[in-house]
């Protein structure tokens, strides 16, 4: 069939619709001036219809309709046609007169649908044609020849079903429920927020792809801590390169933690490794800083094979101990060569009497010692073995070098030690794997009831008699428990003062004799005004000449931190001012702070953590300090030891092992009273009563912890006998349980 183009009149696009039918040679009469379908076979060229290419998906002839018009027509309005409209089929067969029956109702459905789809199609094709012949531009929704009619639309917006009548397509989202609230400012904000966040911690993710793919952050469960895995060995980093790793990671943490975090544990690492780098104390240092500021615990902590020192174990120390739950299951400190017997001794004295260590298993239902693999080229054989006794025997302590029972050996999760083996918390802290007993060599110490040292014997921190000519002394004379050439530990007993620059202590008092000195010692321990410490440091190191820090009021006579009046236990003081000043720096660096308390009520949980943050601007006028969400960051790790009941059992209270992370002015009394727990015989923070049972008020400073001049790690404990009054306080109370019932040595009836 040749195709004729009319000149005067452009074929309008055929409307999107189902494919015309074919042509048939019965067709119904024209009408002069109607535009009519008939047979073209058979006529001559000129008297041959001009067609309208009506191609909709691919042409053909079956994509064309063909229009009779006489030659000369150019203009004339058009009608539709006489005979009936396309089908879906494709095909042009006329209807049949009377429709066969249908039974199923979705072919009735579908029928109808063809039919509405069909006569939209005549409607649009009218519409183009009649444009297009008056010489009118079509409108701009014609030319979209790949829009399809309404009725198609609304067929595939619906979603379509199986046989069985179950939806197949996505059902469309269900509308809001009557009375439902649309989202508030908060909301929204947050929202965005979130949304913000996700951004930046992308961003910064992508500024180091290949620390990036070896520091791997998941999202974390409800109620759950955010899982994390660091695997930065032999990377090379030394201080400089961990330090701008911190920096990045602390940027990225920071970012990965959604927002309300407020869990004790924010991010749990299955694996925290830097092995085989060349981190030193600096980066051991900004290492533990981000684990501790993160609060990030982890299963295995590998720092093998670099170049701490006992100061970067010192640090370590510190993050392991600075939460109310262990912060490692295993650590891995070999090849540190220049780690010593000092840093092992004070990372066991860190673990030792620790609330979280030994570490409670869930699945054995016992207390598992810290597994410590720590093999170094100083501590190995006789003389490290000599150096795991001396850190036994001075920090209260024993380990387990590795045992086994039968086909069972120690491991990281459980331990076959005989005096581990028991539910009650011993004081067995470590698992020091690759030490060898040597042979011939005494053992070491049994594990014992974790709280025994506490309730020992006075030792070096015994009172003694007052001097000569004083018959009812109101307060205990100081005690000295350690002391070198530089450095000196003090038990301060209660009624003592710490304020600095204080008044009543005489210069002169250097120039007397031993036995006038003494005399003045006994005048203060008399009078009723609280003496100054200072006066007795004079008196006792004044005439000495190398103690030129004792005698500079400058250097406050040595002192170098503080004590509560009415509390007791050991200070440091510095004798020399080299030895001052080094005193200084270990305050400053941490000491390593134990405290006992007794406290009014239960607890229901035996150990916990205290972060509030402590206000310290309203010392200097009400001599107090106050919790406050803009104060500095303060944390008390806590353990309940034993529960008492006053005589007439009509009060409870519950003694407390205070391991203090920071140390802030009154930390323990504004954080006990945080808890509800108000310190027995505070006048500050409690409701202002003393018990007739407890003299003063009940705070002991039981340990203190620090590095002297030589590097050694010394460690001094004054247990809870060396403070009388306390100890006979206690004794006039019932004991009703915790560990004071387990045979530890605990005062009470």
């Amino acid at each position: 069939m040749q195709r004729v183009t009319p000149t005067s009149a452009t074929a309008p696009s055929a409307p999107a619709g189902p494919p015309p039918r074919t042509l048939g040679s019965s067709v119904p009469k024209a009408s002069s001036g109607a535009l009519t379908f008939r047979s073209v076979a058979g006529l001559p060229e000129d008297q041959r219809p001009m067609t309208a290419d009506m191609s909709r998906s691919g042409g053909g002839a079956a994509g064309r309709i063909l229009v009779s018009t006489p030659k000369a027509f150019t203009t004339g309005k058009a009608r539709p046609p006489s005979g009936p409209p396309p089908s879906r089929a494709g095909g042009m067969a006329s209807a049949p007169d009377t429709p066969a029956p249908v039974t199923d109702k979705r072919k009735q459905d579908d029928r109808d649908e063809a039919e509405e789809e069909e006569d939209e199609w005549v409607k649009n094709f009218e519409r183009k044609w009649a444009k297009s012949m008056n010489g009118e531009a079509p409108d701009d929704d014609d030319e979209d020849d790949g829009a399809e009619p309404a009725a198609k639309k609304a067929r595939q917006a619906m979603p379509q079903t199986s046989k069985a009548g179950s939806v197949a397509a996505k059902a469309p989202p269900k509308a809001k429920a009557p009375g439902s609230k649309p989202p508030s400012a908060a909301e929204v904000v947050a929202k965005k927020a979130e949304s913000a966040r996700l951004v930046e911690a992308a961003k910064i993710r992508d500024e180091k792809p290949e620390w990036a793919s070896r520091c791997n952050v998941e999202a974390a469960r409800p109620g759950q801590p955010q899982k994390l895995a660091i695997s930065m060995a032999e990377v090379g980093l030394g201080d400089a390169g961990v330090a701008e790793w911190c920096a990045w990671m602390d940027q990225r943490l920071m970012y990965e933690q959604p927002g309300g975090n407020n869990m004790k544990t924010k991010f749990k690492a299955s694996n925290v490794d830097f092995s085989e780098n060349k981190l030193g104390v600096a980066g051991v240092k900004a290492l533990c800083a981000l684990l501790e500021k993160h609060r990030v615990r982890c299963d295995v902590l590998r720092l093998t094979g670099n170049a701490m020192g006992n100061e970067g174990m010192r640090y370590v120390a510190k993050y392991l101990t600075c939460f109310g739950q262990p912060a490692a299951s295993e650590l891995h400190v070999s090849r540190n060569a220049r780690v010593t017997g000092e840093g092992i001794k004070w990372l066991l004295g860190s673990l030792a009497m620790h609330p979280a260590y030994p570490i409670w298993s869930s699945e054995t239902n016992r207390y598992v010692p810290l597994w410590i693999r720590a093999e170094s080229a100083k501590v190995r054989g006789d003389a490290g073995y000599q150096v795991l006794q001396a850190a036994c025997k001075s920090t209260f302590c024993s380990v387990c070098l590795g045992e086994s029972s039968g086909d069972t050996k120690c491991g990281p999760r459980q331990c076959v030690n005989v005096g581990c083996c028991d539910e009650i918390k011993h004081d067995c802290v470590a698992h020091l794997c690759g030490w060898e007993l040597p042979e011939g060599a005494d053992p070491l110490p049994e594990p014992r009831a974790h709280p025994r040292p506490i309730f020992a014997a006075a030792g070096k921190g015994a009172p003694k008699p007052p001097p000569s000519g004083v018959e009812a002394p109101k307060r205990d004379e100081p005690r000295i428990v350690y002391e070198d050439e530089d450095l000196a530990v003090v038990l301060k007993p209660a009624g003592w003062s710490c304020l600095p620059n204080p008044k009543g202590v005489n210069p002169t008092w250097v120039k007397l004799k031993p036995l006038a000195r003494r005399r003045q010692v006994g005048e203060l321990m008399a009078q009723d005004a609280a003496p100054p410490l200072q006066a007795w440091l004079l008196l006792h190191y004044g005439a000495d000449p190398n103690c030129d820090a004792v005698r500079d009021q400058g250097s406050d006579r040595g002192l170098a931190h503080r004590l509560d009046l009415e509390a007791s236990g050991p200070v440091l003081i510095g004798k020399t001012l080299r030895g001052y000043e080094h005193a200084r720096k270990q305050i400053a660096v941490g000491v390593l702070k134990d405290y006992l308390a007794l406290v009014h009520g239960s607890f229901q949980v035996e150990r916990g953590e205290c972060t509030a943050p402590i206000d310290t601007s309203p010392y200097a006028q009400t001599k107090r300090v106050r919790i406050d969400p803009a104060g500095q960051p303060a944390s008390t790790v806590w353990q309940a030891l034993a529960e008492y009941e006053s005589s007439d059992r009509t009060e409870r209270y519950t003694l407390v092992h205070c391991r203090m992370v920071t140390l802030r002015t009154h930390q323990l009394r504004a954080h006990m009273q945080h808890l509800g727990h108000q310190l027995v015989g505070d006048k500050l923070y409690g409701d202002g009563e003393v018990p007739s049972f407890c003299p003063r008020l009940f705070l002991h400073k039981y340990r203190i912890g620090f590095f002297n001049m030589q590097g050694q790690a010394c460690l001094e404990a004054c247990s809870l006998q060396t403070s009388p009054d306390l100890w006979k306080a206690m004794g006039r109370l019932r004991k009703v349980g915790g560990m004071a019932m387990m045979g530890c040595g605990a005062p009470g009836l």
